[in-house]
């Protein structure tokens, strides 16, 4: 790749596989709650509800009979998660501890098992909103009861997993289905993965200490930074394009949320935006990463400012700080590596 492909992969389409049913399937999964909860008065508990929606877009690539039986293992990975960044809301240094482990064993078993994109991704980021949304208003918490926003979560991993089967009522779903081949899944470790986890466990041991001072409602930005850019590839040259993709996209949708939150669309309006948001996002996500975190990023700040009272100038700067912070590190473990296969090609054993 050239300097001007780089340049260039950062507005131009890649060719995708047919991705209008994985978008469709995801914003449903997230409007039921949202908009559900708000046509019966009480939004905020949509709200909560809607991060379960993530599970619908894992193991897209496998036949709905096969996500049946293995979608429920990831969703006890989001409530131990939830549970784990609720009962350390309490603490800094818990909570911290927490989300580096969170990340740890999440890349391990992501990886491990070949599970794919989204991969340890969003388990990060449900046990730092879970964290923040339960955490006591000193630390920059929501104060919401911790079993509540356990509950919500369940309830929303059981509307995803129920929307996700859906489809298989009718036959000719059902045939078609019975045609796709899945590849088994073994825990295993080849040398590619076990070059982007030895990567994700050192970004993310050192962005839990340099982000401590930001505090842990803060924090967990930094780590999902660190993961999404980190954890798809072990290329130097991709990685490193994959994170100034990550800030640029975040960039620009932070300008959409402002934009959002200037309007300031509340109950059914707000989850018909978050369906529109999750839809685009999985239409766009393979062909354009950066595009789709210019949609993403809405999304997330969205369920997450549900915690807390901070004014929206002060969520941009944050976040975006935040972005650029998580990018630095993984750059600096990204640039580590370089240094390292250069030390090691000058110094054979």
């Amino acid at each position: 790749m050239t300097f001007r492909s780089d340049l260039r992969s950062i507005v131009e389409l890649r060719p995708s596989p047919p991705r209008l049913y994985v978008a469709i399937q995801a914003a449903v999964a997230i409007g039921i709650p949202t908009v559900g909860f708000a046509l019966a008065g009480s939004p905020e508990l949509g709200l909560l509800a809607s991060s379960g929606a993530f599970l619908a877009l894992y193991l897209t690539t496998r036949s709905r009979g096969d996500r049946a039986r293995r979608l429920p293992l990831l969703a006890l990975g989001f409530l131990a998660a939830s549970a784990l960044g609720i009962a350390a809301s309490g603490s800094l240094v818990l909570g911290l501890l927490v989300l580096f482990v969170v990340a740890a064993v999440s890349s391990v078993l992501c990886l491990g098992l070949d599970v794919g994109p989204p991969g340890a991704l969003f388990f990060v980021l449900v046990a730092g909103v879970s964290g923040h949304v339960a955490g006591p208003a000193e630390l920059g918490g929501g104060g919401v009861d911790g079993w509540l926003v356990l509950g919500m979560l369940a309830l929303g991993l059981v509307i995803a997993y129920l929307v996700v089967l859906a489809p298989l009522v009718l036959p000719r779903v059902r045939a078609a289905d019975a045609r796709v081949r899945n590849e088994p899944l073994r825990f295993d470790f080849d040398e590619t993965t076990r070059i982007i986890l030895v990567r994700l466990i050192v970004a993310t041991a050192i962005a839990v200490v340099v982000a401590a001072p930001l505090g842990i409602h803060r924090s967990y930005w930094v780590l999902v930074a660190v993961v999404a850019i980190l954890q798809n590839g072990h290329r130097l040259r991709l990685t490193a394009l994959r994170g100034v993709h990550r800030v640029l996209g975040t960039l620009v949708g932070l300008g959409l949320f402002a934009l959002v939150s200037l309007v300031n669309p509340t109950g059914v309006w707000l989850g018909l935006l978050l369906m529109a948001l999750q839809f685009v996002v999985e239409l766009v996500v393979i062909r354009n990463y950066g595009l789709a975190l210019v949609f993403i990023t809405p999304l997330a700040l969205t369920i997450a400012a549900q915690a807390g009272t901070a004014a929206v100038d002060v969520i941009v700067t944050e976040r975006f700080f935040d972005t650029l912070l998580g990018a630095a590190i993984a750059t600096a473990v990204l640039l580590a590596a370089l240094g390292l296969m250069r030390w090691r090609a000058r110094n054979p054993a």
